[in-house]
């Protein structure tokens, strides 16, 4: 398959899972009382994506005729990068999960080269990749930007 054929399921559930991290950063933004609920929920949402990601990874990879340990490693990668994003504080966590799905696309690019992943697969993860990456960078910096000015303090 070609960019051109990307399937149109693939397309409309790939940005319906953009839904949560926009609502996160809506939230975030204009719901002050559900700051902090809204920005633990999209890490955690976050997490999951990332997780997700990863397993998509490991299924193409298993589905070769030959495996390749490489990518088997690659694919957990995901998770034990968007994990100890859980367990930082909020603004951090979603700072690292925004380079964290930045990061994905190199791997990606990867899949496509060497005819793992299907052919459209990269007109798919771009656009969500990029769109967490920002959504996350906007959550984190909407935190430190609406922080009360006695949590900025030593």
């Amino acid at each position: 398959m070609t960019d051109s054929s990307l399937p149109r399921a693939a397309r409309l559930l790939g940005l319906a899972g953009l839904i949560p991290t926009l609502a996160m950063v809506a939230a975030i933004a204009l719901l002050p009382g559900w700051r902090d609920w809204a920005a633990t929920a999209g890490l955690a949402y976050g997490a999951v994506i990332a997780s997700f990601v990863g397993g998509a990874w490991w299924g193409l990879a298993a589905r070769a005729e030959t495996v390749d340990p490489r990518l088997l490693a690659l694919s957990v990668v995901p998770s034990l990068t968007a994990w100890p994003a859980l367990l930082a504080p909020p603004a951090t966590g979603l700072l690292v999960l925004a380079v964290v799905f930045a990061a994905l696309l190199p791997t990606d690019r990867r899949l496509v080269a060497d005819g793992v992943a299907p052919g459209w697969w990269m007109s798919l993860r771009r656009p969500l990749s990029w769109g967490m990456s920002v959504l996350h960078l906007a959550g984190a910096a909407l935190l430190v930007a609406t922080a009360p000015a006695a949590s900025l303090l030593p």
